[in-house]
């Protein structure tokens, strides 16, 4: 029997049974009727977007604390902010919105109006900023909040600034919600007669957790979303109604396309990218809608058609660029907005892009604060998977679609993908200019990715599972976005808490140090722990415990230091303490506060070597160290892989250590000159305290005649560290006498506890140590 394909790749025959199957649901298949669905989805996309919203402190969502000062001034000053990149760097309180002053100004001037209501005239005091905070960074213990926020400050019944700040947060969440009604109508436009497809594409906007997050606060993307999006689905009404013959319906739509898209260009630049995929896509319709025409009257259609979308575009934003014209002398801002922001200091390459990669996921689906708060990892395991399914599925459709014969009105499915590429692009564009590989730029997006995703994940289930699918989909995303804002935001924002001095365990208490500024150590907490080279994320935790002794009027900065080899700095962390929300002017005497430190590893850190840790504190306003305390050690391990010997040895001690090779620079060497024997050593087992390495050079007697002795790599990595299974390659510098006669010498090499002077035997029963040959050749002043 031959069976024909409809837009989603099904076919009639299954459709048939698809539709059988949903009759027999009855009730059942509630879920799928449009209008039901679509108001429970967008209920709880509401709730849980109120639940981001309070459960964010103010200013600490998606740059909230640039773009709400943006808000705030145009509503106070009744005028648009000027970029002026040598103030805004220079004093950060003249310019609190930085570069996001040369944003277009649509989304800022709704919220202005909404709130011109509100005294908003304590905003400075809620702008106590955290000038360390670990901005980008989610392998951070704490120190996740931009601002110092102040007990009580953001208590309801709210007022002032908070109360403003509370209300364009629940105002932006309608933008999400007209977001979530578009990707619906979208489905249902691409895809008519496909409830669940449009169940579970609405679904997968609504409860986004990046999404939500987003719609949740004081920010034009959510605004964009919304413009982009809706720009999406009348672009692809127009083409479905071109390809009915609907000629006035379509030249409504062309002016109607052009006053979204000059709205969405007034909102955010990255909307322009929809012009070009407008007057594309229209244009090709256009000419392929009358072929019956000459060229050039098919020329003036397309032109006129183009004329009516440019012209609404132009009229609405064309303003804006006029003004930046004639203010900057660049008519987007940019040059103004990147001067303050800032570049990257080289182009980016592919491996930066490809480590950056991981970041662009994980904003898509959900890094929330300051893109440093994260969900347990296996969601971003789940969303991967969900991701790549879905992408896979598509191409299988598409390739299935592309071989069968299609008409324009079928091509439509692809107008999203391609409105997808262009936003990609356009973040890959950014990010050549600063670190900014976001997912959640591509929002503006987001209806026809959903769309296109379910209709990926719908090719791998048989129809009879379709319902399946979105219900199983919907249950499994509204748990995972329901976690973030009760667990992952509020455990990120929680405030410490004082301690007094008898709640400091007494495994970690200590005589009390001082360092500077009124403050002492008075515990700390530093287990034994081991890094890799190499390894990402490398880091070392160590807790400490600060006293207040006397009252103070600055804020202090704490650091902790990782110091390696010849005390190289290796690894450091500066912040204020107390996890960077209580700064200490803020302390009181007696108080004691138990902060944590997670110190990353340099990537160029010389390894084996033990890490010793230092804390102290740091005046900014005297630009001097107050104190430090060497706290202890940490240990950072051999490379997997080490050179092989140049001279392979495998002599066994004892204590678990063998000598398996040394390296000689040359084997001929001048007297007066400098003997460097390299000696490669394997510990088969841990061994049990700390030897000192000799190295003696002998002649015919057994008397040395100089000696180099000292412990493995001059004590940077003693073997009281060594492992099971590590390798080391440990150099030995021996000056040699300037009036030592030419001739053959031998090398005596081996270990000793250096307490009780004893050499560490061989287990062969040899000498306790072993030998290698060197030649000594006339010195320079004798030839």
């Amino acid at each position: 029997m031959m069976t024909s394909q409809n837009p989603d790749g099904r076919t009639q025959e299954r459709r048939s049974v698809d539709q059988a199957s949903n009759r027999s649901r009855g009730l059942r298949a509630w879920w799928l009727r449009p209008q039901p669905s679509l108001l429970i989805i967008v209920g709880l996309f509401v709730i849980l977007g109120v639940a981001y919203a309070l459960a964010t402190p103010v200013l600490e969502a998606s740059d909230e604390f640039k773009h709400y000062p943006y808000v705030q001034y145009v509503q106070t000053q009744r005028e648009l902010p000027v970029l002026n990149p040598e103030i805004c760097r220079e004093a950060v309180d003249a310019c609190p919105w930085l570069q996001d002053g040369g944003q277009p100004p649509a989304y800022y001037a709704i919220m202005a109006t909404a709130t011109s209501w509100i005294d908003t005239s304590d905003l400075s005091e809620l702008l106590w900023r955290n000038k360390h905070a670990f901005i980008g960074d989610p392998s951070q213990t704490c120190n996740r909040n931009l601002l110092i926020h102040q007990p009580g400050e953001e208590q309801f019944p709210w007022s002032g600034s908070v109360l403003a700040i509370h209300l364009v947060r629940f105002l932006t969440l309608a933008f999400g919600v007209g977001t979530v009604i578009l990707t619906h109508h979208l489905s249902r436009e691409l895809f008519p007669g496909q409830p669940a497809l449009a169940f579970g594409a609405t679904v997968l906007t609504a409860l986004n957790p990046m999404f939500l997050f987003v719609s949740a606060s004081v920010n034009n993307d959510a605004m964009a979303a919304f413009m982009g999006n809706l720009g999406l689905l009348l672009l692809v009404r127009i083409l479905g109604r071109r390809s009915r013959g609907a000629t006035s319906r379509w030249t409504r739509g062309l002016v109607l396309l052009g006053t979204v898209i000059g709205l969405g260009v007034l909102t955010k630049l990255s909307l322009m990218a929809l012009a070009p995929l407008a007057l594309l896509v229209v244009g090709v319709c256009s000419w392929r809608e009358h072929p019956h025409l000459p060229i050039p009257r098919r020329l003036l259609v397309v032109v006129g058609d183009w004329v009516l979308i440019g012209l609404p575009i132009l009229a609405i934003s064309g303003w804006w660029f006029f003004r930046n014209w004639r203010l900057y002398g660049d008519p987007t801002a940019l040059d103004a907005f990147i001067a303050i922001q800032g570049r990257r200091p080289s182009p980016p390459t592919l491996g930066d892009w490809l480590g950056e990669f991981g970041t662009f996921r994980w904003t898509y689906w959900g890094l929330f604060g300051a893109v440093n708060v994260m969900a347990p990892r296996p969601v971003y395991w789940f969303f991967d998977l969900l991701s790549l399914v879905g992408l896979l599925g598509f191409a299988v459709w598409s390739v299935r679609r592309l071989k069968s014969q299609v008409r324009t009105r079928d091509l439509r499915v692809f107008i999203p993908a391609l409105w997808a590429a262009l936003l990609f692009v356009s973040v890959l564009r950014w990010t050549w200019v600063y670190y900014s590989f976001q997912g959640r730029l591509v929002f503006p997006g987001i209806a026809g990715i959903s769309v296109l995703m379910m209709l990926g994940l719908r090719q791998w289930v048989p129809a009879r599972c379709d319902s399946l699918l979105g219900v199983g989909l919907a249950l499994i995303l509204l748990i995972v976005a329901a976690l973030p804002p009760v667990v992952a935001i509020p455990k990120a924002y929680a405030r410490p808490h004082p301690l007094n001095l008898s709640q400091v365990p007494e495994t970690a208490r200590v005589e009390p140090v001082a360092v500077g500024g009124g403050i002492q150590i008075v515990g700390w907490e530093l287990p034994q722990q081991t890094v890799y080279p190499g390894e990402l994320d490398s880091h070392v935790d160590v807790a400490v415990y600060w006293q207040a002794v006397t009252p103070g009027d600055e804020d202090d900065v704490s650091f902790a230091h990782l110091l390696g080899r010849d005390h190289e700095l290796v690894g450091e962390v500066n912040r204020y303490p107390a996890c960077g929300m209580v700064p200490t002017s803020l302390w009181e005497p007696g108080q004691v506060w138990h902060d944590r430190y997670r110190i990353p590893v340099a990537e160029d850190a010389t390894a084996p070597s033990r890490l010793r840790v230092e804390v102290g504190m740091y005046s900014p306003g005297e630009d001097e160290t107050l104190g430090t305390v060497i706290l202890g050690e940490a240990k950072l391990a051999p490379p997997q892989s080490t050179p092989d010997p140049g001279h392979p040895l495998s002599v066994a001690l004892a204590d678990g250590i063998t000598l398996r090779g040394y390296d000689l620079a040359s084997a001929e060497v001048r007297a007066g000159g400098i003997l460097t024997v390299t000696l490669h050593w394997t510990a088969r087992d841990a061994p049990s305290r700390d030897y000192q390495v000799f190295v003696h050079l002998l002649g015919d007697a057994p008397e040395p005649l100089a000696q180099g002795d000292g412990p493995p790599l001059s004590g940077y990595y003693p073997t009281s560290m060594w492992a099971a299974g590590e390798t080391l390659v440990d150099p030995h510098p021996l000056s040699l006498p300037s009036d030592l006669p030419k001739g053959p010498y031998r090398l005596l090499v081996g270990m000793y506890n250096l307490e009780t002077m004893e050499r560490l035997p061989r287990l062969d029963g040899s000498a306790a140590s072993i030998e290698i040959p060197v030649n000594v050749t006339v010195n320079p002043s004798e030839s």
